[in-house]
C-alpha cells in the first residue's frame, strides 16, 4: 500500500491578518480559536454541538495561566500534520506555537477549514448510485 505524500501547508503562518474576524479572535480570545479548530479537526468539520465554551477552551485557558499556552496548539499542530498529511516536524510545531501563538492558531484554523472543505467537496463530487440502469422493452 502506497503512503500519501506529505503536502505543504496551504496557509502560511505569516498570513495572520485575514480574515479579520478570525485574526481578532486569535489575538483576543485564543482559547476560542483553539477550541473551534480542535472541534473541526476532531469531528471532521461537523460544527454541530460546538460551543465556544468547551473543554478545549477551558484546558487552553488553564495552561495559559500556568505559562504553558503553547502545549495544546503544539500537539494539535502535530495531529493536523498527521491527519492531513502535511509537512513539518515536532520541532517546527514547538517553534510555531511558542514564537507567535495567535499566528499559529490562525494558521491552524484556516488550514483545518480548507482541508475539511476540500475533503467535503471531493466526497460530494463522487458519482452516486442515485439511479439504476433502465432497460426498454423490445
Amino acid at each position: 500500500m502506497a503512503s500519501l505524500q506529505n503536502q505543504e501547508w496551504k496557509n502560511k503562518s505569516s498570513d495572520c491578518c485575514t480574515p479579520m474576524s478570525s485574526c481578532c479572535l486569535a489575538w483576543w480570545c485564543p482559547c476560542i480559536s483553539y477550541g473551534r479548530t480542535h472541534h473541526r479537526v476532531k469531528f471532521d468539520d461537523d460544527m454541530k454541538g460546538y460551543s465556544c465554551c468547551n473543554f478545549s477552551c477551558v484546558a487552553y485557558t488553564s495552561l495559559t495561566c500556568l505559562g504553558l499556552s503553547f502545549v495544546l496548539p503544539m500537539i494539535q499542530r502535530g495531529n493536523m500534520r498527521e491527519k492531513y498529511h502535511l509537512k513539518g516536524n515536532g520541532c517546527n510545531d514547538f517553534l510555531c506555537a511558542c514564537c507567535c501563538a495567535p499566528c499559529d492558531l490562525l494558521q491552524q484554523d484556516k488550514e483545518s477549514k480548507f482541508r475539511e472543505d476540500e475533503k467535503t467537496s471531493l466526497t460530494s463530487a463522487q458519482p452516486g448510485n442515485s439511479s439504476q440502469m433502465q432497460y426498454q422493452q423490445q
